[in-house]
């Protein structure tokens, strides 16, 4: 479709009790007002863990466009994992101006976070049972999907957020490769792409929204804006979103590159699985036929691990303890990639595919988010810069792979439940969040 017209159903979760947020602390938030001038930029922003100025960055960018969101406007989140008491105050204060802050999470991660007046579902759920005389239309709330939103089986697995309105500019989808936690910001490399005043592309993403608070089985949805391609999981037996990237790569020829050579930047956490080891054999392909290929990955079997063998791929894991801790270790998150070079008949083309999908089983059943963008060199060029940066830096190849510390992505027997990804009891996020509050 080249556009995708929508009429956004706003629906509206359960009140529960309220209780008070620390008054010297609310009043601060109340007190925050909105930018109207401020401009949300569009584009591609990456999280570095080992620098400090880069740690958070992504958090940052959600945070200046939440608080600069209007009363009336509304803010829509997917998320598969919300544990960040920062990010919650900052919900929760849009709230209390008057915005309209809707939040899906994991289910099973939202349980194991019990009552615990600290952490963010409970202090959110009980934050956004206030004010429930607003029109429907204004109402907040928190809640989770069965299992996924959209979906019969998997994970509820995205990272995204919807602005209608921040300071000046209209129609915002913001997604990517990170949860709303503190070991996203300090932990993790991450993704987030920003892209801004389309209204089609924005349309079509909260009629994905509307379909994932219905909590029940959809078909498949696709679409194309412009030179941007949404693909939501599940995907049913459609063209995977890495393939319809890579499968209309050619090698050489290209205009845009130094070498004449297409240049492929692979940076997906999680290869598992068929899936896995099919996008692994059309990377090979790639590299066979001449590609500049360069991989960069948390966690890999070991079939797919050979068949990368004798490739420029690197495990970017740093165990920092004696052991494995996934609470401190760093590690890289995203889930996409980038193509420079001879693509979609080319030779100067440009793509990048930003995703929340790791490239297992689950990831092709479950909830997730991908958005490819073509003809945007410059959004390219950061990308593929970005992938060398992880590169130089990774400690490990393929030769000398460690299990890594993330929690193990293998579906469970008894049926992709999200009890298998299920964190301690208690988050250790004042140490994760220190410099970011």
């Amino acid at each position: 479709m080249a556009a995708l017209a929508v009429t956004v159903a706003m629906l509206v979760g359960v009140a529960t009790p309220t209780a008070a947020e620390p008054q010297a602390r609310a009043d601060r938030q109340v007190a925050a007002k909105p930018n109207p001038a401020y401009v949300v930029k569009p584009g591609i922003t990456f999280n570095h863990p080992f620098r400090h100025g880069k740690r958070g960055k992504i958090h940052r960018r959600i945070v200046k466009a939440l608080k600069n969101a209007p009363a009336g406007a509304s803010v829509r989140v997917i998320t598969w994992n919300f544990d960040s008491p920062y990010l919650a105050r900052k919900f929760i204060a849009a709230h209390q101006r008057g915005v309209s802050v809707q939040i899906i999470m994991s289910r099973g991660l939202a349980r194991s976070q019990g009552g615990n007046p600290q952490r963010s579902y409970p202090m959110m759920m009980r934050a956004f049972a206030r004010d429930n005389d607003r029109p429907r239309e204004l109402r907040s709330w928190i809640r989770t999907c069965k299992q996924t939103c959209r979906g019969r089986r998997g994970s509820m697995h995205p990272k995204l957020m919807l602005v209608s309105r921040s300071g000046a500019t209209n129609w915002i989808v913001m997604q990517g490769s990170g949860n709303f936690t503190g070991a996203a910001a300090v932990q993790q490399f991450n993704d987030w792409t920003t892209v801004t005043e389309n209204k089609a592309l924005y349309d079509g993403w909260m009629h994905m929204w509307n379909q994932a608070v219905q909590d029940r089985n959809f078909p498949v949805l696709r679409f194309t804006v412009g030179n941007i391609t949404s693909m939501f999981a599940p995907h049913r037996g459609n063209v995977d979103p890495a393939l319809s990237v890579l499968n209309k790569v050619q090698c050489t020829g290209a205009t845009n590159t130094p070498s004449g050579r297409t240049k492929v930047r692979v940076a997906n956490a999680v290869w598992g699985e068929e899936r896995g080891a099919r996008i692994a054999r059309k990377v090979r392909q790639l590299r066979d036929q001449g590609c500049d290929v360069e991989i960069v990955f948390m966690m890999m079997q070991r079939r797919i691990r050979h068949i990368l063998r004798g490739m420029r791929a690197k495990q970017m894991v740093y165990i920092l303890g004696a052991e494995a801790d996934k609470f401190k270790d760093r590690y890289v998150h995203m889930k996409g990639l980038a193509v420079q070079g001879h693509v979609d008949g080319r030779p100067d083309g440009n793509v990048v595919l930003s995703s929340s999908e790791n490239w297992t089983r689950l990831g092709w059943h479950s909830d997730e988010q991908n958005i490819i963008i073509r003809d945007d060199p410059v959004m390219t060029q950061k990308y593929v810069d970005w992938v060398d940066l992880i590169y130089r830096e990774a400690p490990r190849t393929l030769s000398n792979y460690v299990n890594s510390a993330d929690p193990d992505p293998t579906p469970r027997r008894d049926g992709y439940r999200d009890e298998g990804y299920l964190s301690p009891k208690e988050y250790p996020f004042h140490e994760l969040e220190a410099e970011l509050s």
